[in-house]
């Protein structure tokens, strides 16, 4: 038997200037594969973004991630839990219409007692 597992969510942010509502769909519960999507608009400069990501487990220390918006921005990462609680993520951005620019890359480390 599958169980549908998801998540509606509505919150205002930034002191009431933008307001988000993401939907999160849990595809694959044993590789944790699950998908989503993320419509903001900001009320100052009335402008909608549309955000559409997904996550997978590749094991159970390690995970990928990626996400596009509706402006063609790009990212990815991937993530490695090396001890209990601290995490190792090398991410990559890159402007999908502006592809003569470089991309962005980071690298990231955080410790946890």
């Amino acid at each position: 038997m599958q169980t549908l597992l998801l998540l509606w969510l509505c919150m205002w942010n930034e002191k009431g200037n933008s307001i988000n509502a993401s939907y999160y769909h849990i595809v694959n519960p044993s590789t944790n594969t699950v998908v989503g999507v993320e419509v903001t608009h900001s009320f100052s400069t009335n402008v909608n973004t549309i955000t559409v990501g997904t996550q997978h487990a590749l094991d159970p220390l390690t995970t990928t991630k990626a996400r596009v918006n509706h402006a063609g921005k790009a990212s990815t990462l991937i993530q490695h839990k090396w001890r209990p609680k601290s995490l190792f993520t090398i991410s990559r951005e890159v402007d999908t219409k502006s592809l003569d620019k470089s991309p962005k890359v980071g690298l990231a480390l955080a410790l946890k007692p």
